[in-house]
């Protein structure tokens, strides 16, 4: 990348739109890109398409670092890491962990009393379950068929079932993550963990039709405070980093990215929070993306 500015007169090109805060945007070279996984990198298959790949590696030739963020866990992206071959940093854990160059560089835990609190509310409603994460594979408050579809986009099946932070044989815990099964268990939901101290993610995923995620961390382990601790392994200013999201949990790193970028079927939200907006996962809107920000990086 050089540290030529892009162009003020800069023209978007074809299928990028404005999003709510373009206004606000002033273009940059790029040296770091972060993508949302689910819905973002990837729609309903497994991995990424040819024309995403092709766009990374690209990406990748012109010295621009890309990374992947994601509230999974490193194992149930092993194969999209594959298939990509990148260096990252990546996100996991929905920020709880910052992992780069094969070696995690920064990561938060929940504590046993946080834990304990979380199967309190479990234990309130049977239209949701718990999953609590270790650094690899996760236990559940229950074994609820319910999930299998998110076991399957994981990769696994819990470890064991438990009931409390006692039950862990770990004290190393990322993330939570409460699994619902009606809008009604999701609405609940975020209104009562909205009154915990604890930092909460919404998301879901096309492989997962019918569910809803809310991811669950230490207070201000966000995806936006992850991006920041990566930016800074690079040694890099937030005007040289790219965010590309399409859900709730994806806004705090669009609001601290220098290039904010929204799938073009997110929420209204999601859209407003963005300085631009790329075609929808199923149009290879990533690629798109890239491609752009490729571009405005070239010397004038």
């Amino acid at each position: 990348m050089t540290d030529t500015a892009v162009s003020g007169n800069l023209v978007l090109p074809p299928g990028i739109e404005p999003g709510g805060r373009y206004e606000e945007w002033r273009p940059h070279p790029v040296s770091y890109v972060v993508c949302d996984v689910d819905g973002t990198l990837i729609g309903p298959s497994a991995l990424a398409s040819q024309e995403v790949v092709d766009a990374v590696a690209r990406a990748r030739n012109t010295g621009i670092r890309v990374g992947y963020a994601t509230g999974r866990m490193r194992d149930a992206v092993a194969a999209l890491h594959e298939q990509l071959d990148l260096a990252g940093p990546h996100i996991l854990h929905n920020g709880a962990e910052v992992r780069a160059d094969g070696r995690t560089v920064a990561a938060w835990s929940l504590t046993p009393d946080e834990i304990d609190t979380l199967f309190t509310v479990a234990a309130m409603r049977d239209d949701l379950y718990l999953e609590i994460y270790a650094e690899s594979g996760f236990h559940a408050s229950s074994w609820d068929e319910r999930a299998r579809p998110h076991w399957e986009l994981l990769g696994a099946e819990p470890l064991s079932i438990i009931s409390s932070a006692a039950d862990l044989s770990t004290t190393v815990v990322p993330k939570a993550t409460f699994a619902t099964f009606s809008a009604e268990a999701l609405t609940w939901l975020l209104a009562h963990l909205a009154e915990l101290p604890v930092e909460t993610g919404h998301a879901g995923s096309p492989r997962t039709p019918g569910m809803s995620f809310v991811n669950v961390a230490r207070p201000g382990v966000t995806k936006g405070s992850a991006l920041q601790r990566a930016a800074k392994y690079l040694d890099l200013h937030m005007d040289d980093v790219a965010a590309i999201g399409d859900a709730s949990n994806d806004l705090s790193m669009l609001a601290v990215a220098g290039t904010a970028i929204a799938m073009r079927q997110a929420d209204a939200e999601i859209r407003e929070a963005a300085h631009l907006v790329v075609p929808e996962v199923d149009h290879h809107g990533v690629a798109a993306a890239l491609d752009a920000l490729i571009a405005w990086g070239r010397p004038t």
